[in-house]
């Protein structure tokens, strides 16, 4: 039996030991029965979403062997030469301390 089985087991009985303690008037152990049949539904929902990794290693080099991502191009000289228009836009006067969240840790 898998575990998401074993789990939606669980949680009927969980929810038919409350049903039981209802129709009984066995109050004492409602409060614990909600929690139980809570944590199992939560626990459950994690099981069904999980998400299974396998070793792909070998996938993953036939993969980079067969795709060539350069980034050249014919119509542009460097990627981010459109960007060299912005460069020293702002000028800042002589004796400027500016900091960055680097060297504001030091």
């Amino acid at each position: 039996m898998s575990i998401k089985s074993h789990l939606e087991k669980a949680e009927e009985s969980a929810r038919q030991a409350l049903i039981n303690a209802l129709a009984e008037g066995e109050d004492y152990y409602l409060t614990d029965l909600f929690n139980l049949l809570n944590d199992v539904r939560k626990l459950n929902k994690k099981v069904s979403n999980t998400i299974r990794f396998t070793d792909n290693s070998s996938q993953w080099e036939e993969d980079r062997l067969e795709y060539n991502f350069n980034l050249s191009s014919d119509y542009i000289n460097r990627p981010g030469g459109d960007m060299d228009a912005l460069d020293n836009v702002l000028d800042f006067p002589k004796g400027c301390l500016l900091y960055t969240s680097d060297a504001a840790d030091e």
